[in-house]
């Protein structure tokens, strides 16, 4: 089945969000790992800190690519929008001046 336009971008806008909740449910899970069990408490504090700032870099990098993926996107949707809508003006005003021109002539 071939995807409309549309179909597509909300395919992308899920795909981002789904992305979005893989990365909090998985900061959830070692949240919990480093605090409620003896593994993760044996763990010194400053390779607890790198592990999260690790998890987060990453999280952050893969959550602004995804984003501004996205937001190409959404500008030119917009630069498309605005395109077809100076054409349609523009042959909305031709047909009018061609009425005004010839009154006789009907649509």
């Amino acid at each position: 089945m071939v995807q409309t336009g549309m179909q597509k971008r909300a395919y992308r806008v899920r795909r981002f969000l789904t992305v979005q909740l893989i990365a909090f449910i998985g900061w959830i899970i070692v949240q919990s790992f480093f605090s409620l069990t003896s593994a993760g408490r044996a763990i010194p504090y400053t390779i607890t800190i790198v592990i999260e700032a690790i998890w987060w870099i990453a999280t952050l990098i893969i959550m602004f690519l995804l984003f501004r993926q996205e937001y190409d996107n959404f500008v030119k949707a917009v630069l498309d929008l605005e395109e077809a809508d100076r054409r349609l003006r523009n042959t909305t005003n031709n047909i009018l001046l061609g009425l005004r021109n010839n009154p006789d002539q009907e649509i």
